[in-house]
């Protein structure tokens, strides 16, 4: 809730220009009603220049007083993220519990819609369920392989308006996650440390923020030397094997949006991969 020092408020009424649904109108005072509706953005807290607003609800939360100007520059900013590269080979120790509390520090900071933060972080570290990750995970997937190669199910395939060559390329992807053995696992590649990511499964604008709030902790991982890499194989399979998703810790109700492969990594790029503009469309 919102709680204004009058002694200290110089009646400049930026809390109130900036309030997201009118919990603070001008004088500045909070509305009767303000603890219904504020959604605990904290734009007033931010931009108060006296210091005269109190957010409560927050125990554990230490002031960051934020300087005029950013302190990543937009050359530096554009250098980290031609930089990042999907890391898959990692260093045989797991990534600290010092480091991976930063990322979801980073993830948690991610803009997300009513200010919601539905999303909700898994990590994972015990090499059993690790172990028992991959084989489920690679299990969904000889299932899947089976089931394409039903008869008629390519003419399924067509009749559903995809690409057969999609097809062939999915059945051979497949495969080789179990052709590979665990000293060339294409799956989880040695990582001795999962992050995992979810949302509400029926909440589509959570679904969102908890991709915002992944890459938020993958941009972030650049700068403490944390190796991240996506794994969609896993979040495909987890959301559609439910025993995979109970190995994995995570209830019915979630939605699993981003699985982070991480580690440290054995060996350090030298320069930007190439990469294309996208298409853009002025008006």
């Amino acid at each position: 809730m919102i709680e204004i020092d009058e002694a200290k408020c110089n009646g400049c009424n930026l809390c109130a220009s900036v309030c997201i649904g009118g919990p603070i109108y001008k004088g500045p005072e909070v509305r009767d009603d303000g603890r219904i509706i504020c959604v605990e953005c904290g734009h007033c807290y931010a931009i108060c220049p006296e210091d005269a607003i109190t957010l409560t609800g927050f125990a554990g939360f230490k002031p960051h007083e934020l300087a005029e100007k950013p302190p990543v520059d937009g050359p530096a900013m554009m250098a980290l993220l031609r930089g990042r590269r999907s890391g898959r080979m990692y260093k045989p120790e797991p990534v600290s519990r010092e480091h991976v509390q930063e990322l979801i520090e980073a993830a948690s900071l991610a803009p997300s819609a009513h200010n919601g933060h539905l999303t909700k972080a898994y990590v994972c570290y015990d090499e059993g369920t690790i172990s028992r990750i991959r084989e489920r995970t690679i299990s969904y997937y000889r299932r899947l392989v089976w089931f394409f190669e039903l008869p008629g199910f390519p003419l399924v395939w067509r009749l559903m308006g995809l690409d057969p060559e999609e097809l062939e390329v999915l059945k051979y992807a497949f495969r080789g996650l179990w052709e590979s053995d665990k000293n060339d696992d294409i799956l989880l590649y040695g990582t001795k440390t999962l992050l995992t990511f979810t949302a509400p499964r029926r909440n589509a604008m959570a679904l969102g923020d908890a991709w915002i709030a992944a890459q938020n902790a993958v941009n972030y991982a650049e700068t403490i030397g944390v190796a991240t890499c996506y794994n969609g194989f896993l979040i495909h399979a987890a959301n559609h094997d439910k025993g995979l998703r109970k190995t994995m810790g995570i209830g019915g109700g979630e939605k699993v949006v981003a699985v982070l492969n991480l580690g440290y990594p054995r060996h350090r790029y030298r320069r930007a991969a190439p990469r294309r503009i996208m298409d853009t469309a002025w008006q």
